[in-house]
């Protein structure tokens, strides 16, 4: 208050810090109002932070799926479309794999590769196809998942047990045995 000295303890104020504290104690009001709270806000978790992360859009939830599902319709594009049976013979096939070794492999197992066909480096389909004259009159569709062979005779529509790379595959027809061999280079998810 103008005119009366603070006193704080045992310490007075005085000099030019006097007139100081004087003129800023004359900006304070004599009465303090009392403020209406109710209309004021109180502060929250979400008041904290910019006012414009309130008008974030969230996603639709996804569909539940049934927990009974062993999986789901997009685990399945390379489906084989048809598995109808039409009479004709299903012919005798076999996977044989292949792999590329040297003696330290052999000898020595440096590479870390084993007999197992997660070793391998190529499959090989043997299709057996008696009374088949030539190869023009086969039907061969590979898929990185299955494999369809079509003939007059004959008809296999089967899925592979490792994925490949169908566009580096090769077919090669032995027109003695009448066997359709079908070479495959196998994709490695995880290489090894």
């Amino acid at each position: 208050r103008p005119g009366r000295l603070p006193q704080l303890g045992s310490i007075m104020f005085e000099g030019g810090f006097t007139k100081e504290f004087e003129a800023l104690c004359q900006l304070l009001p004599e009465h303090q109002e009392e403020v209406d709270t109710s209309t004021v806000s109180k502060p929250s978790p979400a008041s904290i932070g910019p006012k414009d992360l309130l008008n974030v859009k969230i996603a639709a939830p996804k569909p539940l799926k049934d927990p009974k599902e062993i999986w789901d319709d997009s685990e399945i594009a390379d489906a084989v479309e048809d598995d109808i049976e039409d009479g004709r013979t299903v012919p005798e096939h076999e996977f044989v794999y292949k792999q590329a070794v040297d003696s330290s492999d052999v000898f020595l197992g440096m590479s870390g590769k084993n007999e197992s066909s997660a070793s391998c480096e190529e499959m090989v389909v043997k299709i057996s196809l008696p009374g088949v004259n030539t190869i023009s009159e086969l039907d061969l569709d590979v898929k990185p998942t299955y494999l369809k062979l079509n003939s007059t005779q004959y008809k296999l529509s089967v899925y592979l047990p490792h994925r490949v790379n169908e566009d580096r595959g090769k077919a090669q027809w032995d027109n003695v045995e009448k066997v359709l061999s079908v070479s495959l280079p196998v994709i490695r998810e995880d290489p090894f």
